[in-house]
């Protein structure tokens, strides 16, 4: 009785840690593609490149600093922000 007990829990035990294991491998391909693709889009910036925030925020690039990005709205205002607001660089 007891070694059905224990042989159960064994795979069991070994399912949970290959769920895991899956797991673990899938979410850290995907968040290293991501830490990729915004390293290189805020290495790209540009003046004049037209740029979008994950708010819905639309400009163009007017300069480029070492931590802010100054953006030119459509109403022709100028926002200093941290170039990694940034989430991608339109067409």
């Amino acid at each position: 009785m007891w070694e059905i007990i224990l042989g159960s829990s064994i795979v069991m035990i070994a399912f949970i840690i290959l769920v895991l294991i899956v797991y673990y491998l899938t979410s850290f391909r995907g968040v290293k593609k991501q830490k990729e693709h915004f390293s290189q889009l805020h290495t790209a910036l540009a003046k004049g490149q037209k740029v979008s925030f994950a708010n819905g925020i639309y400009g163009v690039v007017s300069s480029v600093g070492t931590d802010t990005v100054d953006i030119q709205v459509k109403s022709g205002a100028i926002m200093t922000i941290s170039r990694y607001a940034i989430s991608e660089i339109m067409k």
